[in-house]
């Protein structure tokens, strides 16, 4: 099957045919290193993991770019707060590497792999340089006292990502008193050096990058003026993304082929964003929830182009979704561990049919909603089996295997692991063993035994919950 891609630029799902065979180059937004990363910030990042992890499962080679912002008015304005007094060039330098640092450790918390490249905008100034003369040489830009501005009447088609029109986009603009540009609409691709700012020498004076080239100059210089993929949050398509196609088209490059956007995470409707302050840290949720498998599953619930809302409710849900599955793959480990047998398949058409179906959601452009689903159901057909007593032991094992694998395998392509970082695997092993143990005197109406074995974990602080989908546990 070929995978279909929502194409943000089409406006439609179109079918991901690569610029080179079996090979795929993607270019993401990063970070902007200025505080500690928060979830809203990994839905992005796992994301675009899943992407990468679903090209590599069907046997492409994929080259993965994702870009860190280290200079920006947000760094320069923490710099000057956490570093007061210190040489201001030197203090930014310190607070991005201590919040990409703090960046890089959230991620690898919650294992989600690193980018194949991150560039940092830092190192590209001297390449940034060099575009802007190029555009200014295309006609594209014009310098400004100091300042240089891309020239939006010369871009073709602006707004075609977006989808708005000039008219509509300078409707109630002003150029703001100071600013040195010809059209409200024209955007900063060089900025003259304020007052005790870090800056660097260029043809126009010393200053700093505008936030839009960087993405341009280090995608090109990567990827090549032609990649497969762009992505990026929905919050950046307009200006950042709409801003790198015109200057990247200004200077005579083609560009990303399509355009991939993820929903935001929102609370009660708004954007999780630190400048509203209704943000959870990574750390934080990891300090309350302990399991970086119930925030992907929370994320994977949802499709990734719409926003998901955090509720505690939603958090729970994900729990339990959890814990479902690893009990499932916990007691089918055992069985197939104590019915050892040499049968190498089960026979059963159930595990091709799951597997298809995991795929067709995935090239669906990349629903994990429905793949989760998938999962869920090969779990369902995994606890049929381990309950059914008209099954013999070698096929039910063989069986139990198959789906096992499957599961693991779709799990892997999904970035989870269903393996609880709280709790030791042999100790879990133990609680089921006990859970399970307790369902059998129920089974055999031994309802003293039962209540002392769920007493017994009560004091071991592991909750058990009967639901209509079996006993679930959780530690307390």
């Amino acid at each position: 099957m070929s995978i279909y891609i929502y194409n943000s630029l089409t406006r439609k799902k179109e079918e991901f045919r690569p610029i080179k065979a079996k090979h795929v180059t993607m270019y993401v937004c990063g970070p902007t290193v200025y505080d500690e990363p928060h979830i809203g910030h990994a839905r992005g990042a796992f994301i675009f993991d899943v992407v990468r992890n679903y090209f590599k499962y069907k046997g492409y080679s994929v080259k993965y770019v994702r870009n860190v912002t280290d200079v920006d008015d947000k760094i320069i304005d923490k710099a000057k707060k956490e570093f007061a007094g210190k040489e201001l060039l030197s203090a930014v330098s310190e607070v991005s590497s201590k919040y990409l640092d703090s960046y890089h450790k959230a991620m690898e918390t919650l294992g989600i792999m690193e980018p194949d490249l991150e560039p940092r905008a830092t190192a590209y100034i001297a390449k940034m340089v060099k575009f802007i003369e190029h555009l200014i040489e295309h006609g594209a830009a014009y310098a400004a006292s100091g300042d240089v501005y891309f020239d939006i009447k010369k871009a073709k088609n602006y707004g075609k990502l977006s989808n708005q029109s000039i008219g509509n986009m300078e409707s109630g603009r002003r150029v703001i008193s100071g600013e040195n540009k010809k059209d409200a609409l024209d955007f900063a691709l060089w900025k003259k050096a304020k007052e005790d700012e870090p800056s660097w020498p260029s043809p126009w004076g010393d200053g700093r990058p505008g936030w839009h080239i960087e993405c341009s100059v280090m995608s090109s210089d990567i990827l090549g003026d032609k990649f497969d993929i762009h992505g990026g949050g929905i919050d950046l398509i307009f200006p950042h993304h709409e801003n790198e196609i015109a200057q990247s088209e200004g200077a005579g490059k083609k560009f990303a082929r399509c355009w991939m956007h993820n929903g935001l995470l929102v609370i009660g409707g708004q954007k999780m964003a630190k400048s509203l302050g209704n943000y959870l840290t990574i750390a934080d949720f990891l300090k309350k929830y302990k399991d970086p498998d119930i925030l992907k599953v929370f994320f994977l619930s949802s499709h990734y182009r719409s926003p998901v809302d955090f509720t505690d409710e939603a958090i729970e849900a994900a729990g339990s979704a959890v814990l479902r599955i690893r009990i499932f793959l916990e007691a089918a480990g055992d069985f197939v561990s104590k019915n050892a047998s040499a049968k190498k398949s089960s026979g059963s058409g159930t595990v091709e049919a799951i597997r298809a179906e995991f795929e067709k959601a995935m090239e669906d452009d990349f629903n994990t909603a429905r793949a989760l689903a998938v999962i869920f159901e090969a779990v369902t057909a995994g606890n049929s089996a381990l309950t059914s007593g008209g099954i013999e032991p070698a096929v039910k094992s063989a069986l139990l295997k198959e789906l096992s694998d499957t599961i693991r395998g779709a799990a892997k392509v999904l970035g989870l692991t269903f393996v609880k970082k709280d709790i030791p695997i042999e100790l879990e092993k133990t609680i089921s063993e006990k859970v399970r143990a307790r369902e059998e005197a129920r089974r055999k109406k031994d309802y003293k035994l039962a209540d002392d074995i769920r007493k017994g974990l009560e004091k071991e602080g592991v909750i058990i919950e009967d639901t209509k989908d079996g006993p679930k546990w959780r530690a307390e």
